[in-house]
């Protein structure tokens, strides 16, 4: 099997790898009760630790504390 890149694949690889680059800024915040996930944040770059806020769970319908996921 023989595959051929064109100018238009070529870019389209290009984009997607840019977005896993772009992935490594995002953090998704799991509601300590029910495990959910429920929250994407954006972290800063300089930041570190785990995220941890009082956030809205619609699951438990009730506010609960969000961690940042490993």
């Amino acid at each position: 099997m023989m595959i051929f890149l064109t100018k238009w694949s070529f870019f389209g690889t290009f984009n997607k790898a840019s977005e896993l680059i772009k992935m490594k800024d995002k953090a998704i915040l799991i509601c300590q009760e029910c495990l959910s996930r429920n929250y994407e944040i954006k972290k800063a770059a300089g930041k570190t630790g785990r995220y941890e806020a009082s956030k809205y769970c619609p699951k438990c319908k009730k506010h609960t504390i969000h961690k940042e996921s490993k």
